[in-house]
């Protein structure tokens, strides 16, 4: 009897105080339920971004850790931006952004466009496109090493078949060649991705705006010039800002398919940080370095959105 009169007590002063929050603040109510999913967040996401950021401040002697952490200000942060390594390392990385760019976009908007087009087995063709993407980045380095490898690989083996080289050729064993066969197999793993982003957007077009299109005379060229087109422009914005930040954060393809060689020519700026923090053990410089990354990829992010939206309105 009495823990039944307790628990009826306590269903009260609930109810009671449910009634008080909605009374007084809705907000208040809001508030406490995301409560816990705030918690969470700032917890894997607010708080290693603030001790990377505190990190960054300091010389960490993780080889002498007798001496402890040594303030050192925005040293690191100078350290990066005055060397040619990482210059270097920033420059591979955006060469294979523009590449990437340049390729990719044209490449997987055309297949959106075949894609979108009604054919026997179109489903299992979309199906088969998003393979690449979703092949861990290890096994694609894995598999594209197999390509270029310049005793068995099948990259020889084809272009000797049909007669384009006379023999078997290191393929990554010169450096500006090496950089190219890298970009192309990040474009092959990243192309499936840009493609379905397309594609759903052009399933998003009004089938209206085509056929008035048809009625007033336009030909496909100009159909694509003044509809298609411009309706993707944000779709392109998304692409963009992905592919640059993937080049940028480009590492386990690297590490796999070259290790940085030959003579650092691959070594991109996602694999220069892996060096500086878990090779040389610098992580103070290290974070700093990922926060140069960060701001990097913000205004490239920043310069994309500019560019579109003047496309849009020229368009």
């Amino acid at each position: 009897m009495g823990e039944a009169m307790v628990r009826a007590e306590q269903a009260i002063t609930a109810m009671k105080r449910r009634r008080w929050i909605r009374r007084h603040d809705p907000r208040l109510l809001g508030l406490l339920m995301v409560m816990p999913g705030g918690i969470v967040v700032v917890g894997l996401l607010f708080y290693p971004l603030l001790h990377s950021m505190a990190i960054s401040l300091y010389d960490l002697n993780v080889r002498a850790p007798w001496i402890g952490p040594q303030f050192v200000g925005a040293a690191n942060y100078i350290r990066a931006l005055t060397s040619p390594d990482v210059r270097a390392a920033a420059g591979r990385s955006l060469y294979l952004a523009a590449l990437g760019i340049g390729l990719g976009i044209p490449i997987s908007m055309a297949f959106a466009l075949i894609l979108n087009r009604p054919f026997p087995l179109r489903g299992l063709v979309r199906g088969l496109l998003i393979v690449p993407w979703i092949i861990p980045g290890t096994v694609q380095g894995l598999l594209w090493a197999r390509i270029y490898d310049p005793h068995y690989g099948a990259l020889n083996g084809l272009l000797y078949q049909v007669g384009i080289i006379p023999d078997y050729v290191p393929w990554l064993l010169e450096p500006r060649r090496a950089l190219l066969l890298v970009a192309l197999a990040n474009i092959w793993a990243t192309v499936p991705m840009m493609t379905l982003l397309y594609l759903a957007g052009l399933q998003s077009i009004p089938e209206e705006l085509y056929e008035a299109a048809q009625v007033d005379g336009a030909g496909p060229w100009a159909r694509f010039v003044h509809i298609t087109f411009p309706l993707l422009m944000p779709i392109t914005l998304i692409n963009l800002i992905l592919k640059t930040i993937d080049a940028l954060m480009l590492f386990d393809l690297v590490y796999v398919l070259t290790g940085g060689g030959p003579a650092n020519a691959t070594q991109v700026i996602g694999y220069y940080l892996y060096d500086a923090a878990f090779q040389r053990l610098e992580y103070g410089y290290a974070s700093a370095l990922a926060w140069l990354i960060a701001l990097m990829a913000l205004g490239l992010t920043g310069i994309y959105s500019r560019l579109t939206r003047v496309g849009e309105a020229t368009s």
